[in-house]
């Protein structure tokens, strides 16, 4: 079958090829020679495709092209006009790309005709081993021939697979060849030779260290590139070697001195417009518990040495740059005050005055100080002060609120930065003030969130610089934003002084309305919720630029299942979705009315009486419609779009496909061939064997080109709200089983189950994946949700003994704590996620706070 169908493709794309009849060659079993297209294969077994054989291949490129070149209007009467329009540009595109006569198209449209011998091997495929090998020949135009090799070989050495590929060119101009060898997952090497040099790349890792070298070679010199990261000695590495220099490297390495951690980062720099040629060296060193020091040198001279000193009240830094550029600074600290210290010494940017800067806190509750108090920062050159800011911050927590406040914030500035770079007092002093509050009631919310309300504003000279306010604490929602910049240089709005939205919630009965407006255009947008439909609605004014209604219908009983939804979607002209959408295509993308509508009902559980319809309607146009109907004789499934139609008649087991008037008639068999079995194939062709139980169905393939399949489905009963449902594949000493269950009659407590199996892989070995899940739903405020898993494959070196899972997800009146254990080998691995009070944690490595 697969030859025929190979044969007829092949017929098909050359009918109207003109050719001569090139002769058979000897040694083949089976030959296609008509129109320029010459097919002869030779299988080394006829019962089985994949075991392996030989094939030469002839293909008359140029006619082909030319072919479609000229009889692209046939295509073109199978497409919609939408299609029609995108092929048309498509062309129009291509088109253009030709004429660019780059290189590519220009060898391409040289092409006469492709040869290929091919010979094949795959008796062990299904395990990963495989041999295939093409010789193959480009015959242009002008007579010339570019002839090359392609070989992809995979092999067990050692019990490791090896995959090579190897493509040699043999081309006059650019004879090329390509290897690659890989030896999952430890090492892989690609190498390419050709008249232009040669290039090797290795790629190696195991449990200690990860590296890539790349060497290329031209005319006899080698330039080589290498990375190293080791994680027993505890280094990353980057080399770069030039022939005949010094290897130039950039090393980063990790070391213990007396107790305390240092990292040397080292390398070679090469000579630039912006750097001399030299060696590098820079250090993180901890000297003691309180003492830091970075130093960085460049061809063994000291360019940059910083030094941090801590004690008790005490932290001291000290900057030298070119041993003659240094800064100190001295920050002494205490409960209420830090003062930080630029002494005399540090002229270069002071001048010949120290500047010092006072930062003094005083709590509201010393026993408490983050619950409150006042900031004063001075800033002082000598005697005559830069800048002042300070102001109030209170902090509340408690069971009723979280509270934060900025009150009465000033900042006083007269610094300046002069052209020499020293700091200077402007006579133009600025003075701007700050205040703002955000508030979190725990106690009273705002549908199901906590209310809140945030308030920022900002002065400077006098003029306010922005007014925010947004808060739910009110009975209308309110956001509040006066930003003249904002406005007017970024969203563009002149005519209005602020932005101000509202929010309304009203409840009526079942009914619940929610509208959003904006001061902006009398903008608009409403949410309306019943039992039975939800819509929402964006207008401008007056005028609707769109609205989306959904009404749905849910009935669930001992006999029978009903879920019915009907959607209506309309645009109006001006809306931007309508205006985008007419960018695209006004034809077929673009609508102003789009209805959907869903019907799934069961009328008998028992029985399996199901009626099923879904359509779709385009303003007044039919653009897809399914229906499937098994509640009376004959059964009908149907499928409807405007240049498709699918229809299936079981009274004679016959399919239907029409596309553009264009029909195709399969006629599908099922025959008894014994008790409980059948044989079942398409157009009078066998396909496969079909043994149906109680509850299971056996298939075994019978086609020649494909080995021997079984496939085994079973269940435990026919109810969708509880079940059992197993699919095993068996193909020699290969098997993989899934098995799902689930059980969802009381949707507010139910479960699910995954468990998957194998054995006989080389790659996964005897694997094993299991999840199972429950939930427990009281009602929306309270929900428990519990899962465990195991994972095991004895061909993983990570999985090859089991790693256990254990979770638990807990929804209890807003607040969410959800806590995950890993179990594997010996180690334990716990996630820890806490709302209220806050918790992360990711244990042994951290916990937060």
């Amino acid at each position: 079958m697969g030859l025929k169908v190979l044969v007829s493709l092949l017929a098909l794309c050359t009918s109207s090829i003109d050719g001569a009849t090139l002769p058979y060659h000897d040694g083949y079993d089976y030959h296609f020679n008509h129109m320029g297209v010459h097919l002869d294969l030779a299988l080394n077994t006829k019962d089985n495709l994949m075991i392996g054989g030989k094939a030469y291949v002839e293909l008359p490129v140029s006619s082909i092209y030319e072919f479609i070149e000229t009889n692209i209007h046939m295509f073109k009467d199978l497409l919609t006009p939408y299609q029609k329009q995108i092929l048309d540009t498509t062309i129009v595109e291509i088109g253009k790309l030709f004429k660019i006569k780059t290189s590519m198209f220009k060898d391409f449209l040289k092409i006469k005709t492709i040869k290929a011998d091919i010979t094949f091997s795959g008796e062990k495929v299904l395990e990963g081993i495989y041999d295939i090998a093409v010789d193959y020949t480009f015959v242009l135009k002008d007579g010339t021939e570019e002839k090359g090799t392609l070989k992809m070989k995979r092999e067990k050495v050692g019990g490791k697979f090896i995959t090579s590929v190897e493509v040699v060119s043999k081309s006059l101009t650019v004879p090329t060849k390509i290897t690659v060898i890989c030896n999952l997952p430890y090492t892989h090497d690609i190498t390419v030779t050709g008249s232009f040099g040669k290039l090797f790349i290795n790629i190696a890792n195991d449990v200690n260290e990860l590296s890539v070298r790349v060497v290329t070679e031209y005319l006899g010199h080698q330039y080589k590139y290498s990375a190293v990261l080791s994680l027993v000695e505890k280094f990353f590495t980057l080399t770069y070697q030039e022939p005949s220099e010094q290897p130039k490297t950039f090393v980063i390495k990790h070391k213990i001195v007396n107790s305390y951690p240092r990292i040397e980062i080292t390398g070679y720099v090469p000579a630039t417009s912006y750097y001399k040629v030299g060696e590098f060296k820079t250090e993180l060193i901890q000297n003691k518990l309180y003492d830091y020091e970075v130093k960085h040198t460049f061809n063994g001279f000291e360019i940059l040495k910083l030094k941090i000193g801590l004690t008790k009240a005490n932290m001291e830094i000290t900057l030298a740059y070119r041993n003659f550029l240094k800064t100190r600074m001295v920050v002494d600290y205490t409960k209420k005050m830090v003062t930080v210290l630029f002494p005399k010494t540090n002229t270069w940017i002071t001048g010949n005055t120290s500047i010092e800067v006072n930062i003094e806190y005083q709590p509201t509750n010393k026993a408490n100080p983050l619950e409150g108090g006042h900031i004063k920062m001075v800033a002082m050159k000598g005697s005559v002060p830069l800048f002042k800011f300070g102001g109030y911050f209170g902090l509340i927590i408690n069971a009723a609120k979280y509270e934060l406040l900025f009150k009465n914030f000033y900042l006083e500035n007269a610094l300046i930065i002069n052209e020499l770079g020293h700091l200077e007092i402007s006579t133009d002093i600025i003075e701007a003030k700050f205040n703002a509050k955000i508030f979190i009631d725990l106690i009273n919310k705002y549908g199901i969130l906590n209310k809140i309300a945030v308030e920022a504003k900002a002065e400077k000279n006098t003029e306010v610089l922005f007014n925010i306010i947004f808060t739910t604490v009110e009975t209308s929602p309110k956001l509040h934003i006066y930003f003249p910049y904002f406005l007017k240089k970024v969203l563009n709005i002149h005519d209005i002084k602020y932005l101000e939205t509202k929010f309304e919630h009203v409840v009526s009965g079942y009914e619940h309305t929610i509208t959003i407006g904006c001061n902006y255009k009398n903008i608009k947008f409403v949410v309306k919720i019943t039992p039975t439909m939800f819509a929402y609605e964006h207008l401008v004014g007056q005028v609707s630029h769109f609205k989306h209604v959904v009404e749905f219908k849910f009935e669930n009983t001992a006999k029978s299942f009903l879920v019915a939804v009907k959607s209506k979607f309309n645009l109006h002209e001006e809306s931007p979705l309508y205006k985008m959408l007419y960018h695209l295509s006004p034809n077929y993308a673009c609508f102003k009315d789009m209805t959907t509508n869903y019907h799934f009902e069961i009328l008998d559980k028992t029985a399996m009486k199901a009626y099923i319809s879904v359509y779709v309607l385009k303003d007044t146009a039919l653009i897809f419609h399914f229906e499937f109907n098994n509640m009376q004789f004959p059964y009908k499934i149907m499928l409807k779009a405007p240049y498709l139609i699918v229809e299936y008649k079981p009274s004679t087991k016959e399919v239907k496909i029409v596309i553009n008037s264009v029909t195709k008639t399969y006629y599908p068999t099922l025959t008894p061939i014994g008790e409980n079995k059948f044989e079942f194939g398409i157009n009078g062709e066998a396909l496969a064997h079909v043994v149906i139980g109680i509850k299971n169905i056996e298939i075994i393939t019978l086609h020649k080109a494909l080995p021997t399949i079984t496939a085994i489905f079973t269940w435990k009963t026919f109810s969708i709200f509880e079940n059992s449902i197993g699919i095993q594949l068996l193909y020699k000493q290969i098997a993989h089983k899934i098995l799902v269950g689930w059980n969802v009659n009381t949707l507010a407590k139910a479960f699910m189950e995954v468990k998957m199996t194998g054995s006989g892989t080389n790659m996964l070995g005897d694997y094993e994946l299991f999840h199972h899940l429950n939930w427990n739903i009281v009602d929306i405020k309270k929900i428990d949700l519990i899962s465990t898993g195991k994972v095991l494959s004895t061909g993983l070196p990570y999985l090859n003994t089991p790693m256990m899972t254990n979770g638990q997800l807990t929804f209890n009146d807003f607040v969410v704590n959800m806590k995950m254990i890993v179990k594997h080998k010996t180690e334990t691995y716990t996630l820890i996620f806490l709302t209220k009070p806050f918790k992360i944690a990711f244990l042994p490595f951290f916990t937060f706070p």
